[in-house]
Protein backbone atom coordinates (compact mmCIF):
# COMPACT_ATOMS: atom_id res chain seq x y z
CA UNK A 1 0.00 0.00 0.00
CA UNK A 2 1.18 3.42 -0.88
CA UNK A 3 1.55 6.01 1.81
CA UNK A 4 -1.46 8.12 0.41
CA UNK A 5 -3.93 5.03 0.52
CA UNK A 6 -2.72 4.56 4.40
CA UNK A 7 -3.65 8.15 4.86
CA UNK A 8 -6.87 8.55 3.17
CA UNK A 9 -8.01 5.46 5.41
CA UNK A 10 -6.60 6.94 8.65
CA UNK A 11 -8.19 10.42 7.16
CA UNK A 12 -11.24 8.86 6.81
CA UNK A 13 -12.11 7.42 10.23
CA UNK A 14 -10.68 10.55 11.90
CA UNK A 15 -13.47 12.03 9.99
CA UNK A 16 -16.15 9.76 11.15
CA UNK A 17 -14.49 9.57 14.35
CA UNK A 18 -14.76 13.68 14.67
CA UNK A 19 -18.55 13.90 13.62
CA UNK A 20 -19.79 11.56 15.74
CA UNK A 21 -18.19 12.89 18.75
CA UNK A 22 -19.93 15.94 17.38
CA UNK A 23 -23.08 14.46 17.08
CA UNK A 24 -23.09 12.53 20.43
CA UNK A 25 -21.77 15.59 22.45
CA UNK A 26 -24.19 18.00 20.87
CA UNK A 27 -27.25 15.85 21.76
CA UNK A 28 -26.13 14.34 24.86
CA UNK A 29 -23.73 16.98 26.92
CA UNK A 30 -25.16 20.06 25.28
CA UNK A 31 -28.43 20.14 24.59
CA UNK A 32 -28.97 19.08 28.14
CA UNK A 33 -27.06 21.50 29.91
CA UNK A 34 -27.89 24.02 27.96
CA UNK A 35 -32.27 23.28 28.79
CA UNK A 36 -30.98 23.33 32.75
CA UNK A 37 -29.71 26.84 32.54
CA UNK A 38 -33.01 27.72 30.43
CA UNK A 39 -34.72 26.18 33.49
CA UNK A 40 -33.54 28.49 35.61
CA UNK A 41 -34.81 31.31 33.71
CA UNK A 42 -31.58 32.32 32.22
CA UNK A 43 -31.73 33.27 28.61
CA UNK A 44 -29.94 30.93 26.28
CA UNK A 45 -25.68 30.56 26.37
CA UNK A 46 -24.30 31.75 23.28
CA UNK A 47 -27.93 32.85 21.28
CA UNK A 48 -25.53 32.84 17.46
CA UNK A 49 -24.40 29.59 16.30
CA UNK A 50 -22.87 30.40 13.15
CA UNK A 51 -21.30 27.41 11.80
CA UNK A 52 -21.59 24.72 15.15
CA UNK A 53 -19.24 27.00 17.06
CA UNK A 54 -21.59 27.20 20.37
CA UNK A 55 -20.71 23.22 20.40
CA UNK A 56 -16.71 23.96 20.25
CA UNK A 57 -16.92 26.76 23.51
CA UNK A 58 -18.69 24.51 25.13
CA UNK A 59 -16.69 21.39 24.68
CA UNK A 60 -14.17 23.58 26.10
CA UNK A 61 -16.00 25.17 29.24
CA UNK A 62 -16.90 21.40 29.90
CA UNK A 63 -13.39 20.03 29.15
CA UNK A 64 -10.90 22.71 30.42
CA UNK A 65 -10.33 23.77 34.00
CA UNK A 66 -12.76 27.16 34.66
CA UNK A 67 -9.42 29.68 35.50
CA UNK A 68 -8.51 28.41 31.70
CA UNK A 69 -11.19 29.21 30.16
CA UNK A 70 -12.12 32.37 31.95
CA UNK A 71 -9.27 33.72 30.58
CA UNK A 72 -10.18 33.43 26.76
CA UNK A 73 -12.20 36.25 25.86
CA UNK A 74 -15.45 34.73 25.86
CA UNK A 75 -18.59 37.06 26.31
CA UNK A 76 -20.84 34.12 25.10
CA UNK A 77 -20.92 31.62 27.86
CA UNK A 78 -20.47 31.56 31.35
CA UNK A 79 -18.20 28.57 32.30
CA UNK A 80 -20.10 28.74 36.12
CA UNK A 81 -23.48 28.03 34.65
CA UNK A 82 -21.89 25.43 32.42
CA UNK A 83 -19.72 23.10 34.90
CA UNK A 84 -22.65 23.89 37.69
CA UNK A 85 -24.68 20.82 34.96
CA UNK A 86 -22.01 18.79 33.70
CA UNK A 87 -21.59 15.45 34.42
CA UNK A 88 -18.82 13.13 34.35
CA UNK A 89 -19.69 11.51 31.31
CA UNK A 90 -20.17 15.34 29.63
CA UNK A 91 -16.81 15.69 30.45
CA UNK A 92 -15.65 12.41 28.84
CA UNK A 93 -17.42 13.42 25.56
CA UNK A 94 -16.30 16.70 25.97
CA UNK A 95 -12.66 15.54 25.49
CA UNK A 96 -13.35 12.79 23.32
CA UNK A 97 -15.05 15.84 20.99
CA UNK A 98 -12.14 17.75 21.54
CA UNK A 99 -9.47 14.90 20.75
CA UNK A 100 -11.07 13.97 17.23
CA UNK A 101 -11.87 17.43 16.03
CA UNK A 102 -8.11 18.30 16.66
CA UNK A 103 -6.88 15.39 15.35
CA UNK A 104 -9.06 16.04 12.21
CA UNK A 105 -7.40 19.67 12.12
CA UNK A 106 -3.99 18.14 12.17
CA UNK A 107 -4.42 15.79 9.36
CA UNK A 108 -5.82 18.20 7.29
CA UNK A 109 -2.83 20.34 7.73
CA UNK A 110 -0.91 17.56 7.18
CA UNK A 111 -2.42 16.62 4.05
CA UNK A 112 -1.53 20.18 2.34
CA UNK A 113 1.99 20.39 3.86
CA UNK A 114 2.99 16.65 2.41
CA UNK A 115 0.56 17.39 -0.88
CA UNK A 116 -1.76 14.04 -0.24
CA UNK A 117 -4.44 13.86 -2.10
Amino acid sequence: MDAELIFAFIFAGCLFTALISWLVFGRLSMAKIEKAIMAEGKPRPCPWDGVGGRLVWYAYAVALPEPFFNDMDNRQLKTSDVKRYTTRADRLRAWMFMVAGHGFVLLVFTAVIFDFG
